[in-house]
């Protein structure tokens, strides 16, 4: 039995949409990939991370091959924020221009999230050079690991606080941009992400239990204000499990996309809010377990050293 001309016709139609839209998403994903890529913000960030990981070798301190991350995360993740937030403008802008012809906004917001592949490939980068130094100049014996702490638990440490922030930070300023229009608003939001962090870093001993709430904070180091920190203070590794925070941080890496694409009033608001709220238990979860595994407790190294 031949099926007629008209309804396979019908039956074919959804598919090439499908296949139209895939092609739209692939050409638009490029495009905003080489424009992230030639952002000068980025190439000062991205060439900062070099200059700072070719220091490390050459200057090693005792604890720097461990404390690296700080550099892909401010200079990645922290400028990233305003590469995407401005990309994201510029996107809207081109759309308003095209009026009728524009690729919906939806398509638009996949293709920047799919642009932090380019921070998060030079965060990768470094952190193939961090694990060489890491092996070629390892820490002091009064810095990490000490105790329980193993290998695997500084690297899970070094790439959720130098990889993850790659992508995280871009991704907060989609964010920014879809759902603060006002100007400078990701300049701002990039000062209070610097504000709470310098808070939630471990300095406070109140926090430690709970402090891996926040995406950016420090699990080991001379951390500690008064007359448990700095310089001769000995370092400490501080509870929980760093291996389900990983989880938790891509965690909220999705949900920050789909937080974004809920902001398009053409998007299925309905299935957009069933998958938000599958991806923020899937965050609780893992926050959760971060903090019911791993260290129970902090862990005291017995050796002084020097500050970071």
């Amino acid at each position: 039995m031949t099926t007629p001309p008209a309804q396979f016709e019908a039956q074919s139609r959804p598919q090439r949409h499908s296949d139209a839209s895939a092609a739209t998403l692939r050409t638009l994903a490029w495009r905003e990939i080489v424009q992230y890529a030639r952002s000068w913000l980025f190439l000062i960030g991205a060439g900062g991370t070099a200059a700072l990981t070719v220091a490390g070798f050459v200057q090693d301190d005792g604890s720097s091959s461990t404390m690296s991350m700080i550099a892909p995360a401010a200079l990645l993740g922290l400028l990233g924020m305003i590469v995407m937030a401005n990309l994201t403008a510029r996107s809207d802008r081109a759309a308003e221009a095209a009026g009728a012809l524009a690729v919906g906004q939806s398509t638009r917001t996949k293709a920047l999230a799919a642009a932090a592949c380019v921070p998060v490939a030079a965060a990768l980068a470094w952190f193939v050079a961090a694990i060489v130094q890491y092996h070629v100049q390892p820490a002091e014996p009064w810095a990490v690991p000490f105790g329980p702490v193993s290998d695997a638990h500084v690297w899970a440490v070094m790439f959720a606080l130098g990889v993850v922030p790659a992508a995280s930070g871009p991704i907060v300023g989609l964010l920014v941009a879809r759902w603060l229009r006002w100007r400078g608003s990701a300049v701002v939001v990039a000062v209070v992400v610097v504000v709470v962090t310098i808070v939630m870093q471990g300095n406070f001993q109140s926090t430690w239990r709970w402090h891996v709430v926040w995406p950016w904070t420090y699990w080991y180091g001379p951390v500690g204000w008064g007359d448990s920190g700095g310089d001769g203070a000995p370092w400490k590794e501080l509870p929980g499990s760093p291996f389900w925070w990983l989880g938790y941080l891509i965690a909220l890496c999705v949900l920050g996309v789909l937080v974004a694409l809920y902001r398009d009033p053409e998007a299925s608001s309905a299935r957009r809010r069933l998958q938000i709220v599958i991806v923020a238990a899937v965050a609780v979860a893992t926050l959760v377990a971060t903090m019911m595994t791993g260290l129970p407790a902090p862990v005291i190294n017995p050796l002084i050293g020097t500050a970071f």
